[in-house]
């Protein structure tokens, strides 16, 4: 996310390339061709957008920003639940992806951002951020500024509801071998190209979060494994 390459691995998709947008989003877990599993996909992803909604508690009164939207999975799945959702991302092809897999429902606001600013948002007009599989890719500087951009556009006592990387559990008493071998996997690319920064996993622990959080005038609600929810404060 720092330098100008990794930036591209997003914002210069071509949305010509099923296949590439589909990778940059979820990975290699479907293999070599993504593009051919895209109902599974989608229902994945929208299962995963289900437990942040149940977790967030969305309500039909809401308006609710989706921050780093993708391909529109679980927007869609959030625009069941909400009143309103805007959905943002740093990739014009993402969200003309996300335009398409959305077009059937008419609740949902697109809106091309920047890293780190929310500008097209306007301040105190949201209710509930959900952001799915971003925190995992921002080091804790950028955790700062979006906190920070956060606090501007939620209403008082306005829900965030984040996913992290916790470093905590790398190679600790209670093994995960499936997360670390994926550090060391992203390890070595590391070493082969340390410039390339958005293909990679971005460690972070729940306590460092918090404390930024707590900073940028957010108070800690609950977690729920890897999930982080915070209201912020009424002044």
């Amino acid at each position: 996310m720092i330098s100008q390459m990794s930036k591209q691995t997003w914002v210069d998709l071509d949305g010509g390339d099923t296949r590439r947008m589909l990778t940059s989003l979820i990975g290699d877990r479907f293999g070599e061709r993504p593009e051919e599993h895209l109902d599974e996909i989608r229902e994945q992803r929208s299962r995963y957008a289900s437990n942040f909604i149940k977790v967030a508690n969305i309500k039909s009164s809401d308006t609710v920003l989706d921050l780093g939207s993708g391909c529109g999975f679980g927007t869609a799945a959030i625009a069941r639940y909400a009143k309103h959702v805007i959905a943002c991302d740093i990739s014009p092809a993402y969200l003309e992806f996300a335009r398409r897999e959305c077009g059937n429902l008419d609740n949902i606001h697109f809106e091309q951002i920047t890293s780190r600013k929310l500008s097209p948002v306007k301040s105190h007009s949201v209710d509930a951020i959900i952001s799915m599989a971003v925190f995992i890719h921002l080091n804790i500087y950028d955790i700062y500024h979006y906190f920070k951009e956060f606090n501007r556009i939620l209403r008082p006592g306005g829900k965030v509801l984040i996913d992290f990387a916790n470093m905590n559990r790398l190679f600790s008493w209670l093994p995960n071998r499936s997360q670390d071998q994926q550090f060391l996997t992203q390890a070595g690319f590391y070493r082969n190209d340390p410039t390339d920064l958005a293909h990679l996993v971005q460690w972070n622990s729940a306590r460092g979060i918090k404390g930024i959080a707590r900073s940028t005038g957010f108070k800690f609600r609950k977690r729920r494994g890897h999930k982080l929810l915070f209201r912020k404060r009424v002044t």
